[in-house]
């Protein structure tokens, strides 16, 4: 029965595909959540491996001996690539909220800076300590008032790039504004 519903499901029976997932659910969430004991997770990455197989279907190797360990391969690399993606997507996160908290410490130091001619003129010559490409994301950023992922659009550059490079002027930024008030407290 297992090659022949393979067969019958590759050919586009429903029946055979609805008995294939009745036949392997069971083990298909018991060796998933093994690997990640998250049941949503395992749950979801089940429901799209079957969407997928009926999708492509008629694509799908006809010479399958033994289906559980296909289907088990097959959620397993599911799994993992939902881990990766999970994980890029911490991580986008976390750089985010870091940018996001030093882009708003550090606007309130730009508009300090700004309150006296001296200051402004500090400011000028910090400012000219960047590079071309950081210069032009600060003033994007900062005096059009552009968001992260609108400066990407108009410089084409990818996001998580304009990130880098606010994250890296602004650090360059606090240093000379930094060496500008030791300077001045000597």
């Amino acid at each position: 029965m297992k090659g022949s519903s393979w067969h019958d499901m590759i050919k586009g029976d429903r029946a055979a595909f609805l008995a294939i997932y009745q036949l392997h659910y069971q083990a298909l969430f018991s060796y998933g959540f093994s690997l990640t004991a998250d049941r949503e997770l395992t749950k979801d990455c089940i429901q799209e491996l079957f969407l997928e197989i009926w999708s492509t279907h008629v694509a799908l190797n006809k010479e399958v001996d033994n289906v559980r360990s296909y289907l088990f391969t097959w959620l397993r690399r599911k799994i993992n690539k939902e881990f990766d993606r999970l994980k890029k997507e911490k991580l986008n996160n976390q750089i985010s909220e870091d940018i996001e908290l030093t882009l708003a410490s550090y606007e309130e130091l730009l508009v300090a800076f700004q309150q006296s001619e001296e200051k402004k003129e500090e400011l000028r010559r910090a400012l000219k300590k960047l590079t071309k490409k950081q210069l032009e994301i600060i003033k994007l950023k900062f005096f059009e008032n552009l968001s992260c992922s609108a400066i990407a659009a108009k410089t084409s550059l990818t996001p998580r790039t304009v990130y880098n490079l606010i994250y890296e002027a602004l650090r360059n930024l606090r240093e000379a504004m930094r060496l500008v008030v030791i300077y001045i407290l000597l």
